[in-house]
């Protein structure tokens, strides 16, 4: 989504993108600095020379962190906070300048917000059950005591994890494993695993039953399984799948495949 950044907020969204982004590690900080100094400009430039700068919104994000050797981790696969945490950085009209929302948000709760921006709001486009709370409503206030959920399934994981923050709780549920659970108030860092901590028992059974109220993690991590053991034996099996390499990147539509 291209939105607008433009006079005093360029001042403040700047800044902030070069520094939620720097915490992920010092590869990703030149990644910032270059977003930063050609990327940006170069967007804000456009919607400027298109008359596009007032009525326009931006939305900084990504899709994952990356754990850049934190832990003794590369890539993502996990879900603490360097590799599950995103930026979401907006300016732009009816989007307070400098301020900071700390009820957890997802992408998901981008969609709304982008139909909305889009004046496109109608039963077929947001139905009930559509995931997500528009971000303008977040900002508004709403939902201040929500659950922000990821799952994860790859590359054919021991098992499936399901994550569940809340306020500075943080649980990670394992199927058929012991839960790790971490308070980001007191530990950031999430150097004190809590899950088998007898106080903390309450808030993990807490954080599982909303976990049972959106998904049931057993029978979700069994049909990942499943599914992907199918998919395995439709490329020829484990064998001519090692054989043929990894593929490393989402491959856009019209673009050959390239495996390593």
């Amino acid at each position: 989504l291209v939105t607008r950044i433009a006079g005093p907020a360029l001042s403040h969204i700047l800044p902030r993108v070069s520094g939620v982004v720097a915490e992920l590690g010092g590869s990703t900080s030149h990644l910032a600095s270059l977003a930063r100094e050609r990327g940006i400009p170069m967007v804000l430039g456009a919607l400027n020379a298109a008359g596009l700068q007032d009525n326009t919104r931006v939305v900084y994000t990504t899709d994952h962190g990356d754990n850049l050797g934190n832990r003794g981790l590369w890539g993502k696969s996990v879900m603490y906070e360097e590799a599950v945490a995103v930026p979401l950085i907006m300016s732009g009209p009816d989007i307070p300048v400098g301020g900071v929302v700390k009820t957890p948000a997802t992408i998901l709760d981008l969609y709304p917000f982008i139909i909305g921006c889009a004046e496109a709001r109608d039963a077929e486009t947001l139905p009930d059950d559509i995931p997500g709370t528009s971000v303008i409503d977040l900002i508004n206030g709403a939902e201040p005591d929500r659950v922000a959920f990821s799952e994860y399934h790859g590359m054919r994981s021991q098992t499936g994890a399901f994550m569940l923050r809340k306020e500075p709780h943080k649980l990670i549920h394992y199927v058929d494993y012991w839960p790790q659970f971490f308070n980001l108030e007191d530990d950031p860092d999430e150097s004190n695993d809590l899950g088998c901590d007898p106080d903390a028992q309450p808030m993990i059974e807490a954080l599982m039953a909303e976990l049972n109220d959106i998904c049931d993690p057993a029978q979700i991590d069994a049909q990942a399984k499943h599914d992907q053991s199918i998919m395995l034996q439709q490329s020829g099996g484990n064998e001519a799948v090692i054989a043929r390499g990894d593929l490393g990147f989402s491959v856009p539509p019209g673009i050959e495949p390239m495996f390593d």
